[in-house]
This record gives structure tokens, sequence and C-alpha cells, in this order.
């Protein structure tokens, strides 16, 4: 499997974990990489603020340009991680192919206003997101062959408006596999496009980061 992460030029501290690992670095859009017309379709909420919108469509152009590059070169069996991923088991050689592969994020509920814990339940290994929830976070994914990078952006770049990366995978029909638990978690360092201060777990929470240290220590 190939392994790439992405990562800013300016988060060289992110990059330090992966330095005794054959993982590739994908170098990260910036903010004032973001074209007008990316800036213009994206939605974000009226209180959002100018920097995360424009943080947001960083992050969407990170892993569509990644996707692209899958494409063009044919790749298959691609894990892709965002550079706060911290590995917390070996991640699976064999999953479905039809569709993107979760190893790590949270589960959420298909209404995004609705913020009540979901009620899953997992089974070990594989897992299909049931339709009323969805797999938010593109913290850890597998794209397993090049022709379903294709899909995902063709299905995404027929939007009218974009929205976060996370969100419009749940928005376009696909399907979302996951693996329990998560072969990654989410490190807890601020986060390079909001304030806050949860954390994405191996068990597919998104809980705050001081109870998670609690839990663990």
């Amino acid at each position: 499997m190939r392994t790439f992460y992405i990562n800013l030029d300016s988060a060289a501290s992110r990059r330090e974990k992966f330095a005794e690992t054959n993982y590739e670095r994908w170098r990260a859009t910036t903010k004032k990489e973001v074209p007008a017309f990316v800036d213009e379709k994206m939605m974000s909420m009226y209180n959002f603020g100018r920097e995360r919108h424009l943080a947001r469509c960083a992050c969407f152009l990170s892993h569509t340009k990644l996707w692209e590059h899958i494409i063009e070169q044919k790749l298959d069996d691609v894990l892709i991680l965002e550079d706060d991923a911290v590995l917390m088991r070996t991640p699976p050689s064999d999953y479905p192919t039809d569709s993107i592969v979760y190893l790590g994020g949270f589960i959420h509920n298909r209404k995004m206003m609705n913020n009540l814990k979901p009620g899953v339940e997992h089974k070990e290994e594989i897992n299909v997101c049931p339709p009323e929830y969805r797999v938010l976070g593109c913290l850890a994914y597998i794209i397993p062959t090049w022709k379903v990078a294709l899909s995902l952006l063709n299905k995404i770049y027929q939007q009218k408006r974009y929205r976060a990366i996370d969100i419009m995978l749940g928005n376009i029909g696909i399907k979302q596999y996951y693996w329990f638990p998560g072969c990654f978690r989410e490190e807890g360092s601020p986060s390079q496009i909001s304030a806050r201060r949860e954390i994405m777990t191996d068990k597919y929470e998104f809980i705050p980061l001081k109870r998670y240290e609690l839990q663990n220590n």
C-alpha cells in the first residue's frame, strides 16, 4: 500500500513523526493559493470568518489535488493521512474496493445540526456506515483504486456548491466503509482550521481532548 500524508510547508513539527516511515509527503495547499472560483463556490456558515473559510477551501484542494494525482498516475491501494494522524494499529491489507474505506474519523448524524450521540453498533473490522449517519473527518482513508478516485472527483465537481471535503463525501451518495476500531486517531494538536479542542478517537468518536486523556491515562 502506498501512503501519503498531507502537510503544510509551515507545519514542520507535524512531519517529525513520519521521518522513520516510508510515507510520502503531499504538500498541502495554502490559504493564499486558493483560487477565486473555489473561494466563491465553497459554502461556510455566516459566522465562519474569512481565514477559516479559506482554510476550509485549502483543505478541500489538498485532498482533491492528491486524488487528481492518483488518477493521473493510475495508483491503486492508496492510504491518505492528514498530518495529525497517529497510528494505533496496522492498517488492513484486505478491504472493499468499490468505495472509500475510512481508517479514522468519527460517526455523526446525517443531519449536520443534530449533535446527539450516534447509536451505532460497530462490528470488528469492516463496517458500512448506516444511512442515518455519516463518517466525518478525512483523518485517514483508503482510496482502493484510481477509478474510485475518479468517481469521487466527478461527483464532487458536479455539485453546484462546495462544502468541507468530509461533508461532501457524505453528501454525494457513496458507500462509506470504515474499519473498526480505527487504525488512526487524531493526535490532539491545535487544529489548523478552527480553535476546537476535540479529538477523533480510534472508536470513531469526537470528544473533548481532556476527556480522551483522562480515559487513556
